[in-house]
Order: structure tokens, then sequence, then C-alpha cells
């Protein structure tokens, strides 16, 4: 594929220049698609007479004197949690097979609005409901890194879409680390801004008090472009120009108490090359709070057994094993509720506390590489964890505070990816890209996953 149209940025590009149209764009991307389908599975549905005709039309836009800004043709997926008018919704679940929204999410028609191109629906966790894109009624989709891994989760086929290059762009839900963790373990950039910057209609909602949309993408310049259609209040700056040198806090303690081997060595090399470059890193110890990720996962068993209790009792045979054991377990009592919040609200308040003194907290974005699919336990150290409490665990915190947080690619574990996440202060999303844009481009990126025809995404 050409050098124009591997990233969005140089796509959009391209076709402000007239080197490329929006019609021949995405006619290389439903290319891609039918190449990389059957070894990913990232596409719920693909929409290609949908996204032809739209491509045709906006490519005779610019002789009719319409500019419509940089998401003019940039082909992307939408996560299946989010409404597109007339296009199959299932989010997941074979309870909501057959179901075909009759408007557009908020984020969809502002996507819409830019001139993005919609490619599909990519896969998602069932309902959103877990951290792997591994679903028993249609199928897992794999990691493009290696198949047999999961690329992550719930936003799992939107992450390996953009890996793969079947897509230019992804709009994605965020719960507790759904576009970070696929980010980190597939290979790309998943960025989740502050809580609110992204309205949430048309969504379908897992837990009302985490929810966030997010967006993945190659490059955090393109994760910026679709912010910019999105929500473009979040690359305001409040005070001016970054300030130099960047101040990064490098996260340890509880955020570094549980780290695999290979995680831990490719943090320690990103670690070096940004000091080495002359960025200041300093230690940042968090108390450890063992309670925190059952904090979250314990709130989305309440908000999320709340919303969808009358059609499991209903029908429990409509929802997947792994969801009817979260919905059949006892609720927690007062006091237990009470210990969780509390451990959730003391790691918050340690991130807050961090950030009066740093631009941006830096650490893991997962402390594990991509598990095989299908596994539900996962040993690191001596002792054997549930999936995804370990998935979950070093991202939700961004939920519970509402904090803009991204993910980036800092290198690979065994041949599969590993993400360094960053954390920004409350209303700075502007903070965190630009720190973002300076890591990224000090650290090499990632060798392309080799797929179909042995051609590099």
């Amino acid at each position: 594929m050409p050098d124009h149209a591997e990233t969005a940025t140089a796509a959009s590009a391209a076709m402000a220049d007239g080197e490329l149209s929006p019609a021949e764009l995405t006619e290389r991307m439903l290319a891609r698609i039918e190449a990389t389908e059957p070894d990913l599975h990232a596409y719920a549905t693909v929409t290609a007479d949908q996204a032809r005709a739209q491509a045709a039309a906006l490519t005779r836009e610019p002789a009719r004197g319409i500019r419509r800004g940089p998401l003019y043709g940039v082909p992307i997926g939408i996560k299946d949690l989010i409404d597109t008018a007339g296009v199959p919704t299932a989010y997941g679940s074979p309870r909501f097979s057959g179901h075909v929204p009759d408007r557009d999410a908020s984020a969809v028609r502002s996507l819409r609005r830019a001139g993005a191109v919609i490619l599909g629906k990519h896969t998602t966790h069932e309902l959103a409901w877990g951290g792997r894109t591994d679903s028993a009624f249609f199928g897992p989709t794999h990691n493009p890194y290696r198949r047999g891994r999961v690329p992550g989760g719930s936003s799992g086929g939107s992450a390996a879409s953009v890996a793969a290059g079947s897509c230019l762009g992804a709009l994605g839900s965020d719960t507790a680390g759904s576009v970070r963790i696929p980010a980190a373990l597939s290979g790309c950039v998943g960025f989740k801004p502050g809580r609110g910057r992204i309205p949430l209609d048309g969504v379908l909602p897992l837990a009302p008090s985490l929810d966030h949309l997010g967006v993945l993408a190659r490059t955090v310049d393109d994760a910026a472009l679709l912010i910019g259609a999105l929500a473009p209040a979040a690359l305001e700056r409040t005070d001016g120009p970054p300030g130099e040198p960047l101040r990064v806090g490098w996260l340890g303690g509880w955020y570094d108490a549980v780290l695999d081997p290979g995680v831990c060595a490719a943090l320690a090399s990103a670690r070096a090359l940004l000091e080495d470059q002359g960025v200041r890193v300093e230690d940042v110890i968090v108390p450890d709070e063992p309670l925190m990720p059952e904090a979250v996962l314990d709130r989305i068993v309440r908000e999320a057994g709340t919303f969808h209790r009358d059609a499991f009792e209903a029908d429990p045979a409509l929802f997947g094993a792994d969801i009817a054991e979260l919905m059949r377990m006892p609720p927690a009592t007062a006091e237990r509720i009470g210990e969780l919040e509390a451990a959730a609200g003391r790691v918050t308040g340690a991130l807050r506390d961090a950030l009066l003194s740093y631009d941006v907290l830096i650490g893991a974005t997962v402390p594990i590489p991509a598990p095989r699919i299908g596994a539900m336990t996962v040993t690191v150290g001596d002792r054997e964890w549930p999936v995804e409490l370990l998935l979950t665990r070093l991202t939700s915190p961004c939920n519970a505070a509402g904090l803009p947080a991204i993910s980036l690619p800092a290198g690979l574990a065994d041949g599969l990816p590993v993400g360094l996440q960053l954390i920004g202060p409350e209303g700075r999303d502007d903070v965190v890209l630009d720190a973002a844009r300076l890591v990224e481009g000090l650290l090499p990126p990632l060798p392309r996953p080799v797929l179909p025809e042995g051609n590099p995404a």
C-alpha cells in the first residue's frame, strides 16, 4: 500500500492535494478487508456498498466547492456497540441479533459530517463486558501479530483492524480500558479522552458511571485527527503551548507490582530511551491497592447487571457463559462495596495528587502480552490471575477518575505488542496528546504484523 494510504493523516493530506480520491482509498480498504478477514474476524459487518456510495459522493464534492476538512474521505470502522442508522448493530450479543438502529449515535453523526467513510462495524466482546473479544456465539477475533491470541477488548475488532490496515481509524468505547487494552495488545494507539468529552447517546451502556468513548488509530496524529471531529474542545489549549521539558512521573508501586517479565523489559527500554533523549523522568510510587481492579469490575457487575437483569431472567440462553456467570454473581454487601470504593478512591486520589507535579504519568497499559484465546487465567510470577482482572488492572483507574489516557506501542515481548500508558490531568486532553506525540517520536515503531500473502499491514 503506498505511503500516503498508511495513516489517516497521510491519506487526508493526499486527498486534500488531489493525489488520492475517497473512492480510490475506499476500494483499497475494502480489498484489505477481504484479504485479512479470514485471519482476523475484526468486522461484524462490512458495509461495502454503503461505503462505496459515500466515497463516490465525497469524491464529487470538491468540484462542487464543498470542503469538509481533514477527515474528508478517511475510511474508518465503528465498534458494534455504537448505533449506525440502517446497519445491523448486535452489540456483540445474540440477544440483539437482527437489530438495526434507525438513527446514528451522536459520535457517528459527527464523523459523517466530517467526511469519514464508514467501512462497517467492528467486533466487540459481548455487550462490551470483557477484555478479550472472544465470542462464543460469533467466533473470536484474532490478534494481528499472532493467530490464536486475543486482540484485547472490548474494542478488539477495532484495534485488530487498525493494526492490520483494514481501516485508518476506529471509534470504540472504554469502560475499564476497552480502547487502551486492545491498542496495547494489538500494537496501535488508543486514546480515551476525559469523561464526557464525546457524547454517549446511541451507545449501549455497560456501566454509565465509567463509560467513555475513544478512538483507535495508527499514530497519535491520527488519533487527534479523529478527536478533532468528535470532541474539538479536547484539543484546545488552556494555558498556551506545552512547557519544556516534559515532566514525567513513572508509575511504580502498585502499578509495577504485577508485570510479565517481557512487559517489564519493554518498559525499561522505553524509559531508558526517554531519559537518553533528555526527558525528565521521576518515580511515582502508588500505594499497593489489591482491591482496585475488583472495585471497578464490581461496579460494572452492579450497573450492567441492573441494565440486563430482566432480559437475562427472561432468557439466559441469549447470554454467553462468562456473561451469565457475571449475571449470577451474588450482590456485594454494602460493607464490601464501601471497601472497594474506598480502595478505588485512594488510587484515583494518588493519581490526581501526582499530576499536580507532573505533566503526565507513564506506566504499562496492560501487565501481560496478549493471552491465548479461551484462556480465563494467566500466571504471572508464582500466582494465577483471572485474565479480566489483569487486563483491566492498570487502565480502570482512569475510568473511575475520568482522566484522559492514551496507550502507545512500546515494543514487543516474545513477538507480541506491549503498550505504554500516558495519563494526564483532568480536562487536559491536549497535554496527553502533546506528550504522546513526543514519546511516540522517541520510541522505535513496531514492525508491522505480517498477514495474508506475507504482506505487512
